[in-house]
């Protein structure tokens, strides 16, 4: 016996039509929730790693400011040690008189003086550039285009004698006894040179000397 179908093919075709349209509209839904989803979840990293940026720029400013305050402490630090060195060879060191008579009693009968100073530190004074390698300066910065001369605080108490030696052996021999006196902490030579006279040659000289600072008298 045969079963009669009395469903028109045109029914049966919009209730199929009609499921398609049902389960592409749950498919576009689960999609559409998972567009949104991973949306939302990109905004919050987004926001996140912006905060995290924020951050790290507030640090990388606040690293170059202390970075700027350490360089001009240290900047500070190196002016104030040389303002100390200065005034600690101002405080200390012999007297003229004692340094007078450290010379007297090495002074030889084939040494002439022509000139003599004696100098405390914490002068300013204009030096040559090739002055300033004898190391008794502390040389202040000058402008550009400025004199070839520059300005300089004395950082030793030191005496500049310049004079006339018999020759270089008598020379040598004053210069060696003159380091050897317990007031005087070296001696420099800036310049030598022979000068000639009718019957004779001598040696000019000029020297730096530098005061030992940390000398006490015994006597005192």
């Amino acid at each position: 016996m045969y079963e009669l179908d009395l469903i028109p093919a045109s029914y049966k075709e919009r209730l199929k039509i009609k499921r398609w349209c049902h389960q592409f509209a749950l498919v576009l839904a689960g999609l559409l929730i998972v567009v949104f989803s991973l949306k939302f979840a990109i905004l919050n990293k987004t926001t996140v790693l912006n905060s995290k940026i924020a951050v790290l720029q507030r640090d990388k400013q606040t690293s170059i400011e202390q970075q700027q305050k350490y360089d001009a402490l240290v900047s500070q630090e190196t002016k104030l040690r040389n303002q100390l060195e200065i005034l600690n060879g101002l405080r200390g060191g012999p007297s003229a008189k004692q340094i007078l008579l450290a010379v007297d009693r090495v002074m030889q009968n084939d040494i002439w003086f022509t000139q003599w100073s004696f100098i405390r530190a914490g002068e300013i004074t204009q030096v040559q550039p090739a002055t300033v390698q004898t190391g008794y300066f502390i040389i202040i910065p000058q402008e550009t285009n400025a004199s070839p001369n520059q300005q300089a605080w004395k950082l030793d108490t030191h005496m500049e004698i310049s004079g006339q030696a018999l020759d270089h052996s008598s020379l040598s021999g004053f210069i060696s006894n003159l380091i050897k006196q317990p007031e005087i902490n070296d001696v420099k030579v800036i310049n030598t040179s022979l000068r000639s006279y009718t019957s004779s040659q001598v040696v000019e000289f000029k020297l730096v000397v530098i005061i030992n600072n940390q000398f006490k008298d015994e006597h005192v």
